[in-house]
């Protein structure tokens, strides 16, 4: 799941590299044009390189209720707005530049650059924003599933402390009766349990299919032990 948020993330400082690189081009070749824009370059293109940091340096591990890449994602979304203004300016610079030259090579290459890297600024924030939604809902669909995992635990456990009790004496013809008593009673507790145990399991599926592209191992570990 992160990795179109990473690719877009890339596409944004590459499409940034490649503004700053056009405006530093056509100053050296015209420097009466943007005296000031040497202080534009080389500080965005960092940030916006270091932004993609938190994003991409792993995936989320499903069942753990701490949700470290939901809180990664929070900070690189409020990174990038604490950006915005460095890509207005970045922009101003590049529509002034259009607005003094009289290259129509020149405007058409600084007007593409300018509509890419506002398009892929948007298709950033909308990716994240995804993403954050994404997080939230895996949040509420693991803690279903780790509530349901309890209780199918707790019934299976309570089978299994019956079945080891039988296996002591004594071994009385009321003893035996009272087992064969018992024995049809907890076929009965055990056909309600399984209610338990399918919730738990279908919930599993549902992680497993919907976040296939995040870690799952230890909902596969604990599904099969279960």
């Amino acid at each position: 799941a992160t990795q179109p948020v990473k690719r877009k993330l890339e596409d944004l400082s590459s499409e940034w590299k490649a503004v700053n690189r056009l405006l530093q081009e056509l100053r050296a070749k015209q420097p009466d044009l943007a005296p000031g824009l040497t202080t534009i370059g080389a500080s965005p293109t960092q940030t916006v390189t270091l932004v993609t940091q938190p994003v991409v340096t792993k995936e989320t591990a499903i069942s753990k209720l701490e949700m470290p890449s939901s809180l990664m994602l929070e900070a690189t979304m409020q990174d990038l707005e604490q950006r915005r203004p460095q890509l207005e300016e970045l922009i101003t610079a590049a529509q002034n530049l259009k607005n003094k030259t009289s290259n129509q090579e020149a405007r058409t290459i600084i007007t593409d650059r300018i509509e890419r890297i506002q398009n892929q600024w948007d298709e950033v924030q909308e990716h994240l924003q995804n993403r954050r939604q994404q997080l939230n809902e895996m949040l509420k669909d693991s803690t279903q599933w780790l509530e349901a995992k309890e209780e199918a635990e707790q019934v299976l456990g309570q089978a299994r402390a019956k079945l080891e009790s039988w296996k002591e004496g004594p071994y009385t013809v009321d003893a035996i009766q009272k087992k064969i008593t018992e024995t049809k009673q907890l076929a009965k507790d055990l056909r309600q349990w399984q209610t338990n145990v399918d919730v738990a399991n279908d919930l599993a599926l549902k992680l497993l299919r919907d976040y296939s592209a995040d870690d799952t191992r230890k909902v596969h570990m604990i599904t099969e032990n279960i």
